[in-house]
Formats: C-alpha cells, structure tokens, sequence
C-alpha cells in the first residue's frame, strides 16, 4: 500500500508541478494544470508567460526546454526534446527507453509567440521571436521571427506583421538593447517573406483599447518590459 501511495504522488507531482521544482520560473507566469513536465530542473520560464492545461513537456535530464517572455501556450501543446530513430535488433518496445541513436536536442520558444492548440514542436526546433504556430501544427524545423506557420509539417504561410509595424511592436515590449533592427527585419522579409499575406494588424488600439490593457495589465499583474 504504501508503494502504491509514493507512486500515486510522484505521478501527481508530474502533473501538478510545484513552479520551484522547474529550472527557472518567472513572475507572474501562469501554469494551468493538468500539465506533464518531464525533467522539470531542466525546464526554464521566463516572466508573463502562459501555459495552458493539458501541456507535455518530454524531455530527458540533458535536454532543455526553454520559454520566453510574453509566450503563450494553448491548450494540449506537446513539445519533445528527443525523437527515436528506428534501429536494426531493436524492439520499439526497448528503443525509446534505451535512447540509442536517439535524435537529442534543446527546444527554444523566444519572446512574445502565441504556440495554438494541440500543437507539436519536435527537437532541436527554435520558435523566433513573435511568431505564431496555428493549431494542429507539427513543428519539425526552426521558424524566423514573427512568421505564421501551420500544417505537417509546418511551413510558412504569412508574416505576423509589416515591417514598420514590427519596429513599433518592437519598441512598446523591448529596452532598446534587445530590439531586431531594421537591417535584421528587412534581411529576414527578403528571405522568408516576399508575396507573404500579413496576419496581424496595427489598427484598432484606440483610447478605450489602452484602457483595457491597463485595466487587464493590473488585473493579471503584468511585469512591465522595462
């Protein structure tokens, strides 16, 4: 009996993870539960982030899974840091656990990315800076800053915003020292997002809109850029 209930709690504790049982949890970030976190020392959440329920974090004690600021992960998001390469004398059944040949690599989220519903982001994959993943996506390889990427796999579909529109959005979220630079952004429009449909938009933040963000702001108690 007493098996039975140590094994009950270590099965709670990786679904209900206390936020100091993670490698790094910043303020006012959000975890809504049930999540699974794997190795959770090797899990790091920067400040404003949001995960919502039904999240699995797969990853072992030498793979790191990190998130940024101002992230938002929908609800049943998977992302895993290993995948298993099917090996001559190797049952499936022992591959996964013995790790052989196995393909093993960080998984990085930058700052301000929306990840939608029952989305996949496989190993080595680094989300950039402002972008969004649709939902039902697999994500297999790196996605360029503020992108919009869907389907199996994904694939670029639309830019999150114009230029100058990001040079904007830039400024409102990040001190100087951390913005993208025009050369950077027209370097990554040229390469990635020519005849590109844009998803986002500048219009509608009117008085009555910045009432309600400082009204949501204090409500959720945002942690302000700089």
């Amino acid at each position: 009996m007493f098996e039975k209930i140590k094994a009950l709690k270590m099965l709670y504790r990786r679904f209900v993870p206390l936020k100091n049982e993670l490698g790094f949890c910043g303020k006012n970030s959000i975890i809504e539960y049930p999540v699974w976190f794997e190795a959770k020392k090797n899990i790091f959440i920067e400040e404003n982030v949001t995960i919502r329920a039904l999240a699995h974090f797969i990853n072992s004690p030498s793979e790191k899974i990190t998130i940024k600021k101002y992230t938002v992960l929908a609800p049943n998001c998977t992302i895993i840091t290993n995948s298993h390469r099917s090996t001559v004398g190797i049952p499936q059944f022992l591959l996964g656990a013995s790790h052989i040949n196995d393909k093993s690599a960080d998984v990085t989220i930058e700052e301000d990315v929306w990840v939608g519903a029952n989305t996949t982001i496989m190993s080595g994959v680094t989300l950039g800076r402002g972008c969004i993943v649709a939902a039902g996506a697999i994500v297999t390889k790196s996605v360029p800053p503020y992108a919009l990427v869907a389907g199996f796999p994904a694939q670029i579909i639309a830019k999150n915003f114009f230029l100058d529109d990001i040079l904007k959005h830039e400024q409102v979220l990040y001190p100087p020292s951390e913005r993208l630079s025009r050369e950077y952004l027209e370097e990554l429009f040229n390469t990635y997002y020519k005849d590109k449909k844009v998803y986002g938009t500048s219009e509608g933040v009117d008085n009555i809109a910045i009432e309600k963000l400082t009204t949501l702001k204090k409500r959720r108690n945002f942690v302000e850029p700089y």
